[in-house]
């Protein structure tokens, strides 16, 4: 398709989708009201496209909003159709953005509200004049109640596991609206830039193995939906949505708008963003095939066979729990949901602490915390997962960075005791980066391990 977007931009552009979700209904009505508009009414077709396309970006359906999928979906075509010769999806599109112009451009179609699709993207883009932050009828934390959080736990990133006690009211929309923020500035202000062509750790462990991987985003949604109820979920209840099932709590305290956007929008934290988009420009640069997904969009049989790139604890993408190996030394300690993360050493070596918890280093003052990182083959021994689970988003950030540096492979080697060409075996290793102000500031290895054994 000419006029492709790049995979920043079409990021950029879902996270835009998610931000507007909140207002599915308005948008729905509106859908309704653009489709049966004189604009539209000449053509079944482009009503049909209009509506799938903007119904499955409100479902969060990313992965089908792409040109084949559509084809397959909405006109019938076989899975294998050569895109190249058959271009009834891009000549649709394109008649959708003709009729929308045609609509918006009438004198009587001023709206709130508006649809709109971009050139060279099947992802509709969507605005809203109502302030975009914070749900609509959402309490605003009261000046006594924010006082009482230290401004360092209310500002945190979704995936930074704050202390207790708190308001979970004040976290819960806080962190809400600082992880919207930075993910749509981040994107508005860096490109990324292109990865040298040498072997780093993640094109050095899936060498061997089929050119293909998806990467699984961890769903702060989960973790937000933990901290309100403060209890977790398992693989289990997760699998079942069961954690979607509106509380009491929420209706005793009138937050039913605050749940349906919590329960409905699929988040990530900036550091689990930016490693997918890395990731992705590197590998598809070795002409590898990836797809980015968000967890709730994962079912267990998407996870049987292949390559998997796993981002966030079991707090956030329960998928992870799939691949716990019954000997690994590194483990994510259970804790209840507000409470920093603890990674226990299980048997330490000469000069490793027991534990490895989020503290301030006396000497600099800078934040220290920890990353985890394994990598294991799948349960049907046809490709590997690797797992990245940081303690804080610079700890999930630096962790991504520092597996795409051309060092990182010998570093791994050396700590193992293998030689310098060897293929790298299943692993687990931790990384202590420090940050200032919540920016990275360094990254480095600590501990590693070799793996032998069976998946759970």
């Amino acid at each position: 398709m000419s006029g492709r977007l790049d995979s920043a931009t079409q990021a950029a552009a879902i996270v835009r989708v998610s931000e507007a979700i909140r207002f599915a209904p308005e948008l729905r009505k509106h859908l309704d009201e653009v489709i049966g508009s004189p604009a539209f009414r000449g053509s079944q077709r482009s009503q049909e496209f209009l509506k799938h396309i903007v119904e499955r970006a409100l479902q969060g359906d990313f992965e089908e909003l792409r040109e084949r999928s559509i084809g397959v979906a909405l006109f019938g075509k076989p899975a294998s159709y050569d895109t190249s010769e058959d271009a009834v999806v891009r000549v649709t599109a394109s008649d959708v953005r003709k009729r929308l112009l045609q609509y918006y451009g009438r004198t009587g179609a001023v709206t709130d509200l508006r649809i709109d699709l971009p050139p060279g993207s099947y992802i509709p883009e969507f605005r809203c004049s109502a302030p975009a932050d914070v749900p609509a009828k959402v309490p605003v934390p009261e000046t006594k109640e924010a006082a009482a959080t230290k401004t360092d736990e209310a500002t945190a990133p979704p995936h930074v596991l704050v202390r207790r006690p708190f308001p979970w009211r004040t976290v819960a929309i806080l962190a809400l609206v600082a992880q919207a923020a930075s993910i749509v500035c981040w994107f508005a202000e860096r490109r990324i830039p292109p990865r040298a062509s040498h072997l780093n750790f993640i094109s050095s462990a899936f060498r061997n193995t089929p050119g293909a991987m998806q990467v699984i985003l961890g769903d702060d949604g989960l973790l937000l939906i933990e901290v309100l109820l403060d209890r977790t979920f398992t693989l289990q209840e997760y699998e079942n949505l069961k954690y979607l099932s509106m509380p009491k709590v929420v209706e005793q305290k009138g937050l039913q708008q605050f749940w349906e956007s919590l329960s409905t929008r699929q988040l990530t934290n900036l550091g689990n963003l930016q490693n997918a988009v890395h990731v992705t420009e590197d590998l598809r640069g070795r002409q590898w095939n990836v797809t980015i997904r968000q967890a709730r969009q994962v079912n267990p049989r998407d996870l049987r066979s292949g390559n998997f790139l796993i981002l966030g604890s079991s707090h956030t993408n329960p998928w992870a729990s799939l691949f716990q190996l019954r000997e690994a030394n590194f483990q994510f300690e259970a804790t209840a949901p507000g409470n920093w993360a603890v990674i226990r050493n299980r048997h330490p070596m000469n000069g490793e602490p027991n534990t490895y918890e989020v503290h301030q280093d006396s000497k600099t003052g800078k934040t220290v915390s920890y990353a985890q990182v394994s990598l294991v083959e799948n349960n049907s021994r046809t490709g590997r997962v690797l797992q990245v689970a940081g303690q804080s988003t610079s700890a999930t950030e630096l962790a991504g960075d520092f597996l795409l540096r051309e060092d990182s492979v010998g570093k791994v080697v050396k700590t193992l005791g293998l030689s310098e060409n060897s293929p790298l075996p299943d692993l687990e290793m931790v990384l202590r980066v420090t940050d200032v102000n919540e920016v990275g500031d360094s990254v480095e290895l600590v501990a590693c391990r070799k793996l032998s054994g069976h998946v759970d």
